[in-house]
């Protein structure tokens, strides 16, 4: 609990999951169209009026800094012919109330939008040192960066939502799920998933070394972990979930791996991971080696897609085969 309260008293600093795309408006044509233009990005829509304050580069001239309520965020200033199509980048994960539309300009031909897991998803923004003029900020530094590493540094997905009675609960801001609550789960499958990574490789020397793994787990082995018909808790799931860290997945088939060192949209296609049906489930695990106070980073998942025509989208695959995570 004291680790929640404190990412959320870090909003300016750390993003979790749920805030890094808490807003979930159908894209308009404007944002569409602007999208579609690399040289030009949502930072200069009507979206910039939401920062909550005052906007302008910080005295190296390097970074955007921003107020936002309380705090100060800074984001890395880079240029526009260096931003790629496609990808979300710090001021919308932040900021942007269209952010449908990078479900759209992203997904493959051959294949329909559907809802799925974000669980890779999370931006934070950078606290240079410079930033750093008090004792209370120096604080804040180095609460941002133990939230950092143990936020952002390893970020672990599955890629097919287990969905229960209370998966559309909501719940009030003080009150919690009973995680001890035994619930039937129903296993809805996704054929593709495209993820974005802004990692700024233009802007720093150098930046922490990605890694993407993909893990199988059979049948067999879930029920090592999980009843048979799946009634289990968030507990129970939890407690799996930690088993198999601690074990480096080493119950699991590795099924796919790529280093990731440019900002870029990458695809798994879930459908050809899977294609005899031999797994359960399916981990996606996304790692930096390190992640440095300063480093600035967005990634954006909830891009999932089932496949509606198996030849546009064979075709389309075959002529993006380099964005696939293999």
């Amino acid at each position: 609990m004291k680790k929640l309260l404190l990412t959320m008293a870090l909003l300016g600093a750390v993003f979790t999951v749920s805030a890094c795309s808490e807003n979930k408006d159908v894209a308009s044509d404007e944002s569409s169209e602007l999208l579609a233009k690399p040289e030009v990005t949502q930072s200069a829509t009507k979206e910039s009026e939401s920062a909550n304050g005052d906007s302008g580069t910080d005295e190296t001239g390097k970074y955007e800094k921003i107020q936002y309520g309380i705090y100060e965020l800074y984001f890395p200033i880079i240029k526009e012919s260096d931003k790629i199509r496609g990808v979300e980048y710090l001021y919308d994960a932040y900021f942007a109330e269209n952010v449908n539309v990078h479900k759209s300009i992203n997904r493959p031909e051959g294949t329909s939008s559907v809802e799925g897991n974000t669980q890779l998803s999370c931006c934070a923004a950078a606290l240079p040192e410079f930033a750093v003029d008090s004792e209370e900020k120096q604080i804040t530094r180095d609460e941002m960066a133990e939230s950092k590493n143990e936020l952002i540094k390893t970020r672990v997905a599955r890629a097919y939502r287990e969905s229960d009675e209370e998966t559309n609960v909501s719940y009030e801001r003080d009150e919690e799920p009973d995680r001890n609550k035994k619930m039937k789960h129903e296993f809805k499958h996704v054929d593709v998933q495209a993820v974005s990574f802004a990692l700024y490789e233009s802007f720093y020397e150098t930046i922490p070394n990605l890694t993407v793994n993909v893990y199988g787990m059979s049948y067999s082995t879930w029920n090592k972990y999980m009843p048979e018909d799946d009634v289990y808790s968030i507990n129970d799931t939890k407690a799996m979930m930690t088993a198999l860290a601690e074990n480096n997945y080493s119950d699991c088939d590795k099924l796919a791996s790529r280093k990731i060192d440019k900002s870029g949209v990458y695809y798994m296609d879930y459908s050809e991971y899977n294609k005899d049906n031999r797994y359960k489930q399916l981990f996606i695990v996304a790692e930096f080696d390190e992640m440095p106070i300063d480093y600035a980073v967005a990634i954006n998942d909830d891009m999932n897609y089932n496949i509606s025509n198996s030849q546009d989208y064979a075709k389309w695959k075959e002529n993006n085969k380099d964005k696939f995570i293999e």
